[in-house]
């Protein structure tokens, strides 16, 4: 079973474990077709990922269904919990333009259609934050793939930071990059659409990834469908769960800038921005006239050293809504804000929900 049904399933019994007892029967094989149910089975519900080899068949089941599929299939009929990918790709971007990178790319298969639908969410993101995106598609039956993408990687403008569809295929690039001594990150950092612990420290460097909400996915699917086999209001029709974040590793550890006072201040700003820090701070460590420091990092970063404050401490603030039990006013703390009302506030304005309604997408 591969993680992503693995923490989908995880998902799955933790809810069941609140409300149970649930008798609970999955597939020990992601990629088989189902074409039957399992001898003797009489279950009353299902949460599947639905594909359009599988559709009828789980029409035919006459249950209630909720879908995990993250690619949409508008002729099946069943609320589905997926990743939102416009949010993550936008994460994606953000992070390799706050490395400096002014080339950004994305390399990845055409088919499935959940990849090509990934491909244009990402490019919609890089021109919103002001980049036009380099991409590499391929057909994965196309024997003569790799060397194509061996050659596109070669001729590709650099420093790059290129966003791959999947760590499997982030891994065949690193190990194209290094067949063709071709340096991670300082001439193209990497970054997976996904993230796999093992599977990142399996090539060198480690690869960085996109957090996927895969286990908050599976509890709130058979929250859902609980709802459902209860003949209750079970809410909207597509429940769209934000990543946790970036994890940041080696195959992204580089600041691709040249000038050195940026440098000295992008560094300040990473090592003091959950302190009281203001503009004033920034300029005694680096002394420069405001409007042009303003004016070169938003050049080379596209926002204001305020914003990129701001950033880092919303960033820091997901991470431990998602991840720990902290309180309101700790985590506002942490994140250098006096109060959790003014943390609220940026927050609410950043991401356009409350920490609240934040944190709950996860509890699982």
């Amino acid at each position: 079973m591969q993680s992503w049904s693995r923490s989908i399933l995880k998902g799955i019994l933790s809810y069941a474990q609140e409300v149970g007892p649930w008798h609970v029967w999955f597939s020990t094989d992601f990629n088989q077709q189902q074409k039957d149910s399992p001898p003797k089975w009489q279950g009353h519900g299902v949460i599947a990922c639905v594909r359009p080899e599988n559709e009828q068949f789980f029409n035919e089941l006459n249950l209630p269904i909720v879908n995990v599929s993250d690619d949409p299939y508008p002729t099946f009929k069943a609320p589905r919990v997926q990743t939102d990918d416009r949010v993550g790709t936008r994460l994606a971007v953000q992070h390799l333009i706050e490395r400096g990178l002014r080339n950004i790319g994305y390399i990845g298969p055409k088919d499935p259609s959940n990849a090509e639908r990934y491909c244009k969410l990402y490019n919609e993101a890089a021109s919103e934050l002001g980049h036009v995106c380099h991409n590499f598609q391929f057909e994965h039956e196309n024997p003569a793939y790799s060397q194509q993408l061996k050659q596109w990687l070669i001729n590709t403008p650099k420093p790059i930071g290129l966003t791959v569809w999947g760590h499997g295929y982030a891994r065949e690039v690193m190990a194209l990059c290094l067949e063709s001594q071709i340096s991670v990150p300082h001439d193209i950092a990497v970054l997976s659409s996904s993230y796999d612990e093992l599977f990142s420290h399996a090539c060198f460097p480690s690869l960085s990834g996109i957090l996927l909400p895969t286990e908050s996915i599976g509890y709130q699917a058979a929250r859902t469908l609980d709802l459902m086999m209860k003949e209750q209001d079970h809410g909207a029709p597509e429940t769209l769960i934000p990543p946790k974040g970036v994890v940041a590793r080696l195959s992204t550890d580089t600041l691709a800038i040249e000038d050195p006072k940026l440098i000295k201040v992008i560094n300040f700003i990473r090592a003091h921005a959950f302190e009281s820090i203001t503009m004033d701070d920034i300029l005694r460590e680096v002394p420069m006239a405001r409007r042009s420091l303003e004016r070169r990092f938003r050049q080379t970063f596209n926002h204001s050293p305020v914003d990129e404050i701001r950033r880092l401490r919303i960033d820091k603030a997901r991470k431990l809504l998602a991840e720990t039990d902290l309180q309101m006013q700790e985590i506002a703390e942490s994140c250098g804000y006096a109060t959790y009302n003014y943390l609220t506030h940026v927050f609410k304005k950043t991401t356009g929900m409350t920490p609240r309604k934040y944190r709950n997408q996860f509890r699982s």
